[in-house]
Parts: C-alpha cells; structure tokens; sequence
C-alpha cells in the first residue's frame, strides 16, 4: 500500500467515525462519539472493508487521556486514598470470584482448553494476555477475540448501565462544560503528553503512557502552577480516537470466527459485569461511596477507555485509575503464576 493511499485511508476512516461518533451522540447515548466510532470501525472492519487503525497516533491520545485524568484529581488526594482499601478488597475478591466461574464455565460449558479458559477470563491487559498465551502454547485467536469483545461490549454496556441503574445521562457529563485554554495552557498540555511519550519509550513504568502525564498534570494543578482544562473538543475527539482504536481490533477477524467465540464472550462479560454491578449497589447502600464510581471501578473495561468514562461522566477520577491500574497488575502478576500451575497438569 502506498504512502498517500495509506493516508487516504486514515482520514477516511477518521471521517467516517467522527460521523459515526456525532450520529449516536446526538441519541443521547452517554460517550455517543467513542461508542459510535467503535461500532462503524468494528463492522467494517468484519466487513474486511479498508479500515485503518490509528497506530501512530494512540500514544499521543493515551497520553493526552492521562494529562486529562491528572487535572482532575482533587487536593486532599492523599488522605481520599487512605480511605479506599475496602473497595480495593471488594475489587480483588470480585476479580477472584469472577475469574473462578468464568474458568469453570469456559471449561465445561464452551470446552475451552485449560490456558484459553484462564487467559480469557482474565480481565486485562489485553496484549499481555495475548502474549503469555502464545508462549504458552494457547489458541491466540481466540484469547484474542475474547479479549478484544470484553472492551468492546464493556464500552457499549457501561454507559448505558450508567444510565439505567445511576440515570446519568449526557446532560450531566463532563464534556457538557467549555472551557478555553491560552497558549501556555496548550504549552503544559503538551509538555504532560510529551512526557508520557519519553516514559513509555525509555522507562519500564506500567501504563506509563497514562500513569506518567497524570502525574505530571496532577503535579502541575496541585501545585497551582497551571489550572488548565481541557476544552469538550478535545475530549470528543480523544473518544472518536479510542472508539477507532477499539474497532479495530478486530481487523483481520473473520464474522465466522467472531461468530464462534461471540457467545463464550458474552457470557465472561455477563458475569464480570455483573459482579460489577451487584457490588457497586450494594456498597453504595452504604452511603460511603458513589455508585456510578463504584460500578466504573469494578467494570471489566480497559484502563484508558474506563477512565475516560469516569471523566467524561464527572466520577471519582483518582478513585477509578486507583482500581483499574490495580486490576491490571494483579492479572499481569497472577496470570504468568497460574498458566505455570496449570501446565504442569497432566491433560
């Protein structure tokens, strides 16, 4: 493919998305843009039609998610913090649970191998999981689809569950707000973003594209050294990126395949979400928590796209980042140990 054609391409499915984005955004759909991009990118990309994933640019919108999330985080953050531990058991305990009948339910109901079953039902990261399951001999394919269907349906449950059971709706969201920023705002932006880049590129930080421009961001708004705030265009297109990003995943898979692995899916995320969901109600009953913060920090979702809900919906930043960046390194820890146990079974 050549240069131009290539780039024809990128603005093409670029275009498409935005349009995509703004038609279900306009139903009043909460994260309309990310979820209408997501949906036009996945079927044509099952349509095997030329889309293009924007590869080059996802560091840069990650980052620029992170810069976000970091000018969100409120004073106090510390002592907030100190207060999370029950929730973080919860989390824990759910990710257990949930990764226990999801394991057997894969086994016995949909026949998975032993590895395929726990590689799937691990909630993130997905490139990680991806990875240990070809080095473990696991159907790539496979893990794959399932992983990519968990973000996916994660992203078009959500919100809409978000609505149903917390009635948050566009109105209410973070992205309803303009702001504008001066040219030494846009200088600070850049420099968080920036950052994000060099950390990713010459560090071994986990999520260091997300984790590093919220520090630095967070640092600079604490530290009163700039107030900046993103303007909603921003935002919007941050969402039509990571909706494309989503889609496109699933790039090269066929409808027969997604078809085979669709229902096994359905029924990981059915339970993970769930789970999710139960706890979140129950714990806000409470009064100690918010419910809508609790359901986005218990959801099986990708750390970037979760957290960009959060945000856009006007949640507990801090307190959902807190959880997701946990949830990942206990599946990036506890996957390796247990794929090792469960190879050494006799089949």
């Amino acid at each position: 493919m050549s240069e131009f054609r290539a780039l024809c391409l990128a603005l093409l499915t670029l275009l498409a998305a935005f349009v995509a984005g703004w038609g279900v955004s306009v139903t009043g759909v909460p994260l309309g843009w990310l979820v209408g991009a997501m949906l036009l990118i996945s079927g044509a990309s099952l349509l095997r039609a030329p889309v293009v994933q924007p590869t080059a640019a996802l560091p840069v919108v990650k980052s620029a998610v992170g810069t976000m999330l970091g000018a969100a985080i409120p004073p106090g953050i510390v002592g907030l913090a100190a207060a999370w531990w029950p929730s973080l058991l919860v989390m824990f305990g759910l990710l257990i649970l949930g990764g226990a009948i999801n394991y057997a339910g894969l086994r016995r109901l949909f026949s998975f191998p032993p590895i395929d079953a726990l590689l799937c039902s691990m909630p993130g990261g997905i490139s990680e999981m991806i990875l240990l399951g070809d080095q473990a001999g696991a159907d790539q394919r496979r893990v794959a689809i399932v992983q990519a269907l968990r973000i996916a349906l994660s992203v078009l449950i959500i919100p809409l569950l978000a609505g149903l059971t917390f009635g948050i709706t566009v109105e209410n969201t973070a992205t309803s707000v303009r702001h504008s920023m001066a040219v030494a705002d846009w200088g600070w932006f850049a420099a968080c973003i920036v950052a994000g880049l060099v950390a990713d590129r010459w560090t071994r930080i986990p999520a260091a594209l997300i984790l590093v421009p919220m520090a630095v961001s967070a640092a600079l708004h604490l530290g009163r050294i700039s107030a900046f705030e993103v303007p909603p265009e921003v935002s919007v297109v941050i969402q039509v990126m990571i909706g494309i990003n989503v889609g496109a995943r699933f790039l090269g898979v066929s409808i027969r395949a997604l078809a085979g692995f669709a229902l096994s899916a359905v029924a990981v995320v059915a339970v993970q979400i769930g789970l999710a969901l139960a706890a979140a109600i129950v714990l806000s009953a409470q009064g100690t928590w918010d419910g809508l913060a609790l359901l986005l920090a218990f959801a099986p979702g990708g750390l970037a796209e979760m957290s960009l809900i959060a945000l856009t919906m006007g949640r507990e930043v801090a307190f959902v980042v807190c959880h997701h960046i946990l949830r990942v390194l206990f599946a990036l820890f506890a996957a390796p140990a247990l794929v090792a146990t469960l190879s050494k079974r006799p089949r």
